[in-house]
């Protein structure tokens, strides 16, 4: 009888083996299946064209873009970064289905007056390039009304466009590295904000509808002027807070539910902070 149990245990084991390594297997595929294949030179995408959906041609010293590439028709992703592009390259605006597209850290000096002709257009990234007049070219960013996620960032912008404020969808924004010294009174236009990123401007108060974005979760306020934050911040559903490098800055409300913050280079005292934001939040110092 130990024998046949034996042989039965062996057999229900070798079963189950079998049946996990098939399961194991067809995650495999289906993950592999999903993985989006990123070409990096134009040739050999323009020889799939009609597959090619993400295409990066990142530091490729590129001044200007070839017309062949309008064939690929299905492209969705488009990393131009790290080039020396001047102008918006106008081939773009017939990629129909293009939803990021990033031009971050180019030699760009000005870019279309209408750019609604990006309409599939969801995460743009432009920063760090030497614009002309940096503010004008961004309210012409706000004329793609579909963007999700927009960085800007190191591209010395003094003030924060009110034309922004239409942009619906936006989640994530990054206007860091500038001189901004206030935000618009209507700021709470954009309702569904999660992330906002100002790190390295001159601000030191907020309007009180600020304190009414109820998405507004990721905050970055580092290396400004602070000497304290407002009460109001209480109001604020936050996860993440950035306050570091704000080297005057000794008070802070108790924000509730607040997960991180960075108060390196601070004068706020961590001890009474632990106190105040409680045992679930984690303090860099």
């Amino acid at each position: 009888m130990s024998h046949i149990y034996t042989y039965n245990l062996i057999k229900i084991m070798t079963q189950r083996f079998a049946f996990f390594a098939l399961l194991i297997a067809a995650v495999l595929h289906i993950s592999a299946s999903t993985v989006e294949k990123v070409y990096t030179n134009l040739p050999q995408a323009l020889a799939s064209a009609p597959a090619v959906t993400s295409l990066s041609l990142k530091g490729q010293d590129l001044k200007q873009l070839p017309e062949d590439i309008t064939k690929l028709v299905n492209l969705e992703s488009l990393d131009l970064s790290y080039n020396e592009l001047t102008s918006l390259p106008p081939q773009l605006f017939k990629l129909k289905k293009l939803k990021k597209l990033y031009l971050n850290n180019n030699a760009l000096t000005t870019l279309p007056a209408d750019m609604s002709g990006l309409s599939s257009l969801t995460i743009i990234r432009l920063d760090a390039n030497p614009f002309a007049a940096p503010g004008a070219e961004l309210k012409k960013v706000a004329t793609i009304p579909t963007l999700v996620e927009l960085n800007f960032s190191a591209n010395h912008i003094n003030t924060f466009p009110a034309e922004l404020l239409q942009l619906a969808h936006l989640t994530d924004l990054d206007l860091g590295y500038g001189t901004i010294r206030e935000l618009p009174k209507d700021i709470d236009k954009l309702s569904h904000l999660k992330r906002l990123v100002l790190t390295k401007n001159q601000i030191v108060t907020f309007p009180p509808a600020f304190f009414k974005m109820a998405s507004l979760n990721n905050l970055d306020l580092s290396y400004n002027n602070f000497t304290k934050l407002q009460d109001e911040f209480s109001q604020l559903q936050l996860d993440v807070l950035d306050i570091s490098f704000n080297k005057n800055l000794a008070s802070i409300p108790a924000i509730q539910g607040l997960r991180y913050i960075n108060i390196k280079s601070t004068h706020l005292d961590s001890e009474k902070l632990k106190v105040a934001l409680g045992e679930g939040s984690m303090i860099l110092m």
